[in-house]
């Protein structure tokens, strides 16, 4: 169910995010999540149909981040929320049985709190980004090692990630790798998003 490879869109980098999504899929990456904290619902969604319509050919599957309303509307195959975008459990039950469900842990106190219905967990961050620049304090590879050790969902490990550290994060118990600007800024980011997916699958 895991894909090696989730790429987060990235809406401050020069290439357009259906470009980023389409190149990023066609590299490999099995799931797209768009991330956008500035646009409202109204003008994301229909970027959001736009992703789905060019990503299902591809074989990957579309992501939206935070946005229950916009998940649901366009049809999304799965819906991720951070801390602080409400009660998950709420959320499933507005989503249905269906929608893949994923919830940031940004360490292991946070664990405790997630209920039954949340399918993944993006850990991290894993190293310091300038994706996200508020983001918690990085956990590093012991620290994701430890959080997926605690749980039984699979854990997608973030934050400053490269194909350098696909074989540590999977020998720490990951069950893959969610990346930004790796791709997004990258010169050629098909290129880019398939070196990272063989870096997971030879390891």
């Amino acid at each position: 169910m895991i894909p090696p490879l989730c790429f987060v869109t990235d809406a401050t980098a020069p290439a357009p995010v259906p470009a980023q999504a389409i190149a990023a899929a066609q590299g490999g990456a099995g799931w797209i999540q768009l991330r956008d904290k500035t646009r409202s619902d109204a003008d994301l969604l229909p970027l959001a149909r736009e992703l789905k319509a060019a990503l299902v050919p591809l074989g990957a599957r579309l992501i939206v981040n935070d946005r229950v309303e916009v998940a649901i509307a366009a049809g999304a195959h799965g819906l991720h929320i951070g801390q602080g975008d409400g009660d998950p459990a709420a959320i499933r039950a507005r989503i249905g049985p269906d929608m893949i469900l994923g919830l940031s842990v940004e360490h292991a106190d946070q664990l405790a709190a997630v209920p039954e219905g949340v399918d993944y967990l993006g850990v991290g961050p894993v190293y310091a980004t300038g994706s996200k620049p508020d983001h918690a304090p990085p956990i590093g590879i012991d620290g994701f090692a430890d959080i997926a050790a605690r749980t039984a969902l699979p854990c997608i490990a973030i934050g400053g990630l490269t194909a350098r550290d696909a074989a540590a994060l999977k020998a720490a118990g990951g069950h893959g790798m969610a990346v930004v600007s790796a791709i997004s800024r990258a010169a050629d980011m098909t290129a880019v998003a398939r070196a990272l997916c063989d870096a997971w699958r030879t390891t």
